[in-house]
């Protein structure tokens, strides 16, 4: 069985989740939404330097992998204390928010922003040639009522009832605990961090029920009218919504085992996938993988 808990962290700097990247293009787009790899990813990282003194590289594996087989984490979505704005296909175009619904620009005027740089060649004191570049980012403060407020990220985590990371017990209070060490309570999440982006510190947890269906039993089954994170295509469903060519990047490939040699060097094999958001015809029941991606069942 699983324990389940809603997480909410707060954004302490911009956060950037990139795609793969677009070859001749100075602009990097950003994800307006958190997949649940990127959590793995920052949680493996957090509890093997916690946990070991100097780790090496293929500590960081063990312990993923470890994590992959005990914990499975949702997609985050930006949360404004009211709101959680999953994006949803809808007939009046694509829309965010379950329970107030905005459009895409109105989305992007109230939570998204960019940041321009450039290489200085030293020597003239000018730009260098091509080096221009563009970062989209989820912003860490908004407006609203003309005061500013934090932005902040909601999803949820499921983690076996007997759970063990390198030997060690895992439990769950006011936050995950390991050794009284809570491993979400500070975390890296997504790319530019050279730019301070991506620091974000845990809120509180068990504030917010799921806005979709869940069935917790040996494997997690969930069920939403749109979909709440990636899903394989299949040819044979009929959809509203949008496909996307999906990879993963990261010091390896937790499911092929994969390994390469620093930060971001292994890339899995890119597979088309329906984008979070996208309404089936009809509706259906997944399994949730450990990265948040979603598996289909027979109704």
């Amino acid at each position: 069985m699983w324990k389940e808990i809603n997480v909410v962290f707060k954004l302490k700097s911009p956060l950037h989740i990139g795609y793969l990247p677009f070859r001749g293009s100075v602009v990097s787009p950003t994800r307006y939404y958190v997949p649940g790899r990127n959590l793995w990813g920052a949680v493996t990282k957090r509890t093997t330097e916690n946990l070991l003194e100097n780790p090496a590289a293929n500590d960081y594996k063990n312990i993923g992998k470890e994590i992959m087989e005990n914990f499975m984490f949702s997609y985050f979505y930006i949360y404004d204390e009211k709101t959680i704005y999953f994006p949803q296909y809808t007939n009046e175009g694509l829309k965010y928010g379950y329970n107030k619904k905005i459009t895409r620009s109105e989305f992007e005027h109230k939570f998204i922003g960019s940041q321009i740089s450039t290489a200085i060649d030293l020597d003239s004191l000018t730009a260098k040639d091509e080096s221009l570049h563009e970062i989209e980012f989820i912003s860490n403060k908004f407006q609203e009522s003309g005061n500013l407020k934090d932005v902040k990220i909601t999803g949820w985590i499921w983690i076996k009832e007997d759970a063990k990371i390198n030997n060690r017990e895992v439990d769950v209070d006011a936050g995950i605990f390991i050794d009284n060490f809570n491993i979400i309570q500070e975390l890296i999440l997504g790319g530019e961090s050279k730019y301070g982006f991506g620091h974000v510190l845990l809120d509180g947890i068990n504030k917010i029920d799921p806005p979709f269906e869940v069935e917790i039993k040996d494997s997690v089954t969930v069920s939403s009218e749109f979909l709440i994170s990636h899903l394989k295509y299949d040819k044979n469903l009929n959809f509203m919504g949008d496909l996307e060519l999906l990879a993963g990047r990261g010091y390896f490939d937790p499911e092929t085992q994969r390994g390469g040699s620093g930060p971001g060097a292994t890339i899995s094999k890119p597979q088309y996938y329906f984008t979070p958001g996208t309404k089936l015809e009809d509706k259906s029941y997944f399994q949730m993988s450990w990265d948040g991606k979603l598996m289909r069942l027979s109704t």
